[in-house]
């Protein structure tokens, strides 16, 4: 199951080694780990299709299709 990290503050976890991992990264592990992180609010469930940087902006004005709708 993949999550995002959303916050760490150590390298390991629950016994999930997040060494070399920082916030907004995104982590493959097993559904019992995954569901245990995001319940105790250290990750988010990752709902993309495809892996987006965390550093990628994504807004309105990015898309000169959508200009008209931000105008309006």
């Amino acid at each position: 199951m993949k999550v995002r990290l959303t916050r760490k503050h150590a390298e390991r976890i629950d016994g999930i080694d997040l060494r070399g991992r920082e916030p907004g990264d995104l982590l493959d592990l097993p559904p019992r780990e995954a569901r245990m992180i995001v319940a105790e609010q250290w990750a988010i469930p990752e709902r993309r299709e495809r892996q987006t940087r965390a550093t990628t902006r994504r807004r309105a004005e990015d898309y000169p299709d959508c200009s008209d709708e931000i105008a309006s």
